[in-house]
C-alpha cells in the first residue's frame, strides 16, 4: 500500500484528520528511523539502500499529500499556516533527493516529521481540551 492510499484510509476510518495525520507521519517516520539505524553502507549495501529508498519514498509521498491538501481550495487551514507546510514540503522533497544521493542524513527529515508530530498533538490536545 502506497503511503497516499495509507493517508486515505486512515482519514476514512478516523474522526480527526490531526489524528491520522499524526500516525501517519508516526509510521513513516519510524521508517526513516530504521532505515537510519540499519548497519551497512547504502553504496555497498542493495538492502540497506532499498530499506532507505522505500522510507524517503514514503516520506515524500506523504509530504506530497499534504502539499496537495494545502493547494486544494477546500483547505480550511489559514493561508499563512498552508504556505509554510507548502515551503516545508517544498525543502522535504529537496532533502530526499539529498538524502538518496548520500550527501545528507536523515536526522533532519526525522526532526520536521517530530516537530510536525508534535504540532498536531498539541493542536488535538487544545481541541480536546477545550471541549471539556
Amino acid at each position: 500500500m502506497s503511503g497516499i492510499d495509507a493517508y486515505k484510509k486512515a482519514l476514512n476510518k478516523t474522526a480527526s484528520s490531526r489524528n491520522a495525520e499524526y500516525r501517519l507521519l508516526a509510521q513513516v517516520t519510524a521508517a526513516l528511523i530504521e532505515a537510519k539505524e540499519a548497519d551497512g553502507d547504502m553504496r555497498k549495501d542493495p538492502a540497506k539502500m532499498k530499506m532507505l529508498a522505500h522510507a524517503l519514498n514514503w516520506n515524500n509521498e506523504v509530504w506530497s499529500t499534504f502539499m496537495d491538501d494545502c493547494r486544494s481550495e477546500d483547505n480550511k487551514l489559514p493561508e499563512k499556516l498552508r504556505g509554510g507546510i507548502l515551503s516545508l514540503g517544498i525543502w522535504v522533497n529537496k532533502e530526499t533527493q539529498a538524502a538518496m544521493n548520500g550527501d545528507v542524513g536523515l536526522d533532519a527529515l526525522i526532526s520536521v516529521n517530530r516537530d510536525i508530530m508534535k504540532g498536531l498533538d498539541d493542536a488535538t490536545t487544545v481541541k480536546t481540551d477545550s471541549k471539556k
